[in-house]
């Protein structure tokens, strides 16, 4: 009996000892949970906010009062009638009526170049220079016509003082008749000897002109020595495209030293197909977009389609000018014309000033509201007259930015750099 008694405390010891256990795992599995439910709480408060950042880094709000400020101007998108247009592919060149071919005037050997292409050049100036032979020649020709105008000039003036003589002799009767008309037949003669060497000087002062490419008064028997070097100068202000010589190099009368053209104005190369030529006409308008400025389109017309039908291509060159004031267009660029026809056609065009670029995307500033604007990535059709077709993106009725989009574009990335 006494084994029993004592070992009941020790039981009831274990089972509250192992209510205790129990509680303790109970307690910290609740907390565990509260701890997950917690975090799982700020998760997801976490993942709110980003979620309202990403879908605030798609827009930005600005204010009637700021667009104002801003200068920004909303307009909904309509439908335009347009003239229907043939587009070309094309090559720009240079204009070959402002394109001059800078050759060499007298034989010789390049003494020196002094402008690579691509350098802008002016009316007159050096652009390199010969050592010719020819100029030797041409100097002593046009020294000795000096000569003979000196001597014809002396020729002149004895035979003025011996008609004179003669006339006075004869009126005292101490001349013939005959001494008198040969005295004055003389003085014709050194007259016309006079004209004929004055004729020489001219003729070889206008030679050697030529070959200096001075003007012909500048050239006197004082200043025609050291005079061997023919400079090559350029005929037109321009741009110098090419270079064909090199220093030391002899070379021959009409050699082509440089190329310059005038690039002011331009010309785009392109062929019509056959099935085409009904809407080409001289004098048509036409929009021409290059690689090199996508976003820009120049304007000029259609100079000429050609006359002949290539047999083999089936296709009829055209020509069309560009003015090009800013020299952007430059030649062996290639070009797409798009040339206005007879015809018409309806398509959405906005206004090239809504287009903006983004991380290589044409789009335009859609807003819903007037306030909140977000860009929309577009597909650009035809250019004209500083309207740009949408081909995709837009719809009629779309409320877009007209002006100040590039202010708007600067609010969107100021607030894309900032939440980074």
């Amino acid at each position: 009996m006494n084994a029993p008694i004592r070992l009941i405390p020790i039981a009831i010891l274990c089972v509250t000892l192992a209510g205790c256990s129990r509680k303790q795992d109970e307690g910290s599995s609740k907390q565990g949970e509260d701890q997950k439910q917690s975090a799982s709480q700020q998760g997801d408060g976490k993942s709110g906010a980003d979620d309202k950042k990403a879908a605030s880094a798609d827009s930005v709000k600005i204010q009637a009062a700021d667009q104002q400020k801003a200068g920004i101007a909303i307009a909904p998108v309509e439908v335009a009638s347009m003239p229907q247009l043939l587009t070309l592919n094309g090559q720009v060149v240079p204009n070959d009526q402002r394109t001059s071919h800078v050759g060499v005037v007298a034989d010789g050997r390049i003494t020196s170049l002094s402008v690579l292409p691509g350098a802008v050049v002016r009316r007159g100036q050096t652009l390199g220079q010969v050592h010719s032979h020819s100029v030797h020649e041409t100097v002593g020709a046009l020294l000795q016509a000096f000569a003979a105008v000196d001597r014809a000039k002396g020729a002149v003036t004895f035979a003025t003082q011996a008609r004179d003589r003669y006339a006075k002799l004869y009126s005292i009767q101490a001349a013939s008749l005959e001494e008198k008309q040969k005295s004055e037949q003389d003085l014709l003669q050194a007259k016309q000897s006079l004209l004929d060497a004055d004729a020489s000087v001219h003729m070889e002062r206008e030679h050697l002109s030529e070959l200096l490419q001075v003007t012909p008064e500048s050239l006197n028997a004082n200043n025609l020595y050291n005079r061997e070097l023919v400079p090559i100068r350029s005929p037109i202000d321009g741009v110098v495209l090419s270079r064909s010589l090199t220093v030391g190099q002899v070379v021959d009368t009409g050699t082509e030293a440089f190329l310059v053209s005038d690039l002011s104005t331009v010309w785009v190369t392109a062929s019509a197909n056959e099935k085409d030529i009904s809407l080409l006409h001289n004098g048509a308008s036409a929009d021409v977009t290059t690689q090199g400025f996508p976003d820009l389109a120049f304007n000029g017309r259609v100079g000429n389609v050609g006359s002949e039908l290539d047999p083999q291509t089936r296709t009829i060159p055209v020509r069309i000018v560009i003015p090009n004031p800013g020299q952007r267009l430059r030649p062996g660029m290639f070009a797409a014309a798009h040339i206005a026809g007879t015809a018409s056609r309806t398509a959405v065009f906005i206004p090239e000033d809504a287009l903006q670029n983004i991380n290589g995307n044409q789009v335009v500033f859609l807003t819903m509201d007037g306030v909140t604007f977000r860009p929309q990535i577009v597909r650009l059709g035809t250019h004209s007259k500083g309207r740009a077709e949408i081909v995709q993106g837009l719809k009629p009725g779309d409320h877009i930015v007209v002006k100040g989009a590039f202010m708007v574009k600067g609010e969107l990335l100021k607030g894309t750099v900032g939440d980074g």
